[in-house]
Formats: C-alpha cells, structure tokens, sequence
C-alpha cells in the first residue's frame, strides 16, 4: 500500500516571541515493514534545518530561529510503501514461554526495564499479577495482554496528557492510545516480554491520523512485531512508523523552546491518504542524510485554546483541553505546552 502523508502544525502567538529551538519527528524510516519514497520538510519562518539519528536511530530535524515571529508553521509530507511481514504467523511460530536455555538478545534488553512513562509501581505490580498468561504461543500471550489492558481501560480522550505516567492512567481506567500502549508495555515487561513504544500514523478512515502502537521482542531471527493494543490487532499494511522508544517521552513528533512573554495557540492537520503513486518534484524533496548521534548512526484537523507555552524541549505532550491558559510570570524560556497527543 502507498500512502501520502500530509502533516501540518501552526503555532500562533498573541505576542512576538524569538530564539526558538525545535525538533521534529515526523520522518518515516525505511526498513523491512515500509519503504520511504520521499519527505519534505517545510519550515516558516524559513530557517535552516539540521538532520541527525538519535540514540534510538530515530531521524531528528532540528531548527533554530533567532528573529522574532508571530507564527511559526512547520509542514511534513511523507510518502511511504508499506510492505509488512506477516505478524500473526511470526507470532503464532514462537513458542511461550520460551524455551529453557534461550537468553534475551542484547539489543531487546532496554525494554525490560521502568522508562519515565512507564515506572514500576505498586499498582501496576497487582496489575501484572492478575494476568492470566497461557502457554503456547507468543500470539496467545499478546492477546492475553490485550484482553487485559482492555477489560481495564475505556478509550476516552481528553482525561490524559503527554505527561501521564501509566499508573495514573490505569487509576484512571481510561485514556487514548498512548495510554493503551504504555499499559501493554508495562504488562510485557512484567512478564519478562520486551516492548518498546512505536509512534507513527495509521490509515484508518474516519479515525484520528497519528497514533500510537507497541513492538514486541520475538527472537533474533523473527525481531521485533507489530501490536496495536488500542484496536486489539496485529499490524499489518495501514499503520506507518515514525518513531521507536522505550515510551513517549523518547519520541514526540515536536518538541522545543522558545523565549518571550505571549499566549500560544495551536492548530494541527494530519491527513493519511492511499494514493497510486508518489506524485512529486524530487527537486524540492528534502532528504538531508542525517548524522548519528549517541552511538547509533483520515484525516482530522485540530485546534487548541491559547495558553501560555513553553515549546517543551523536554518530551511532553498534552490532551487537547489537558493544560487551562496561564501566563508567565516573567519573559524568559518556555516551553511549547501544546504538543498534539496520540489519540
């Protein structure tokens, strides 16, 4: 399947405000489930861009913008081919639980462990103990694992933030997809299953652009799988991926700091869209190899209220109403407050 994807971000601000420094995530990568046939990159303010991999060989697209502004807009278009293997038959080959002797693979190792987003708790301790795991297969445990963050969550959006760990979330019983696919990392992990935490974007009509999913560890030969707990399915060819982590807070499609003293407003547009080929001018494509850093080389239209902002250059993003206006009380950095949350 090729699909295009249009992905606009308009931040607006009640006064100017200047040395802004941002990152954005928005790139998908071409691996053995997709192929990316083009992106472009679209900055106004016009302003340089420096590309490069984070520790999890993610692309980053940094930029700096020094002059004030009122407004700044960022536009990414994509097109991806999704060829992805077949992940009900590499999950049901896998024996569990695993066979005496067999050793988790190094580069699977870092998503056993707590992450910022999803720690260990007491809570999600009790939770993990309720599991009902079977022996068979890998595909029984994954289903057995979504069956239970299921029965224990209710899609709701707007009761959860960027910000909420997963064991509020599970107090909670509700949340959106970034809150689904945390607690399912959290019950993987704790029955000693790595997980790690995928943001991208899914073709489904009708339904939110962006959106969140889960990879689980299969074994050296099989890698990692596609799960989407919050549609109880394995991935195949609708979803694309932008980003890997060990939660949210590793991936946030945009993320950054501004200075000034104004009220922030933001509008996000994401369409995803079969379409027969990559109609574009590949001279205006803007593919910059990115360096490696750390060791590693549907549619639906948004609008949030103002409010005082940071351009969070820490990982964060918020509900569409999860932040009320406040004002600064002095000119210095801020943070955006108003990233777009996974729904």
């Amino acid at each position: 399947m090729l699909l295009r994807i249009r992905h606009e971000t308009k931040l607006t601000y009640s006064n100017p405000v200047s040395e802004t420094v941002f990152e954005l995530r928005m790139a998908p990568p071409s691996n053995d489930d997709q192929t990316s046939m083009g992106y472009h990159l679209k900055i106004s303010p016009q302003t340089p861009i420096t590309s490069y991999r984070d520790g999890f060989g993610n692309r980053v697209d940094l930029f700096n913008i020094t002059s004030p502004y009122h407004e700044l807009v960022t536009q990414a278009t994509s097109y991806v081919r999704t060829h992805r293997r077949p992940g009900l038959e590499r999950l049901s080959g896998i024996p569990w639980p695993p066979q005496p002797g067999n050793s988790v693979a190094i580069e699977a190792l870092e998503y056993l462990q707590p992450s910022p987003l999803v720690e260990r708790s007491a809570a999600l301790t009790a939770f993990v103990s309720t599991l009902e795991i079977p022996s068979g297969t890998l595909l029984d445990v994954v289903y057995a694992v979504i069956n239970a963050v299921n029965a224990r969550l209710q899609y709701e959006k707007r009761v959860t933030s960027a910000r909420t760990p997963v064991s509020e979330a599970l107090e909670l019983g509700r949340g959106v997809c970034q809150d689904f696919a945390h607690l399912f990392m959290a019950a993987c992990r704790g029955i000693h299953l790595p997980a790690r935490y995928v943001s991208g974007y899914v073709n489904h009509p009708g339904e939110i652009a962006t959106h969140a999913w889960c990879q689980v560890w299969g074994n050296p030969q099989v890698g990692w799988i596609d799960v989407d707990p919050t549609h109880s399915c394995v991935v195949e060819h609708d979803h694309v991926v932008t980003a890997i982590g060990r939660d949210y807070s590793d991936v946030p499609p945009n993320r950054g700091l501004w200075k000034g003293q104004s009220e922030e407003t933001m509008a996000v547009s994401v369409t995803v869209d079969p379409v027969e080929q990559a109609t574009v001018e590949w001279n205006e494509w803007s593919p910059p190899r990115p360096r490696a850093i750390g060791g590693f080389a549907q549619s639906y239209s948004q609008s949030q209220s103002q409010r005082q902002g940071m351009v969070g250059f820490a990982p964060r993003r918020s509900s569409r109403s999860a932040y009320p206006n406040q004002r600064s009380p002095h000119a210095g950095l801020h943070r955006q407050q108003g990233e777009q949350q996974q729904q």
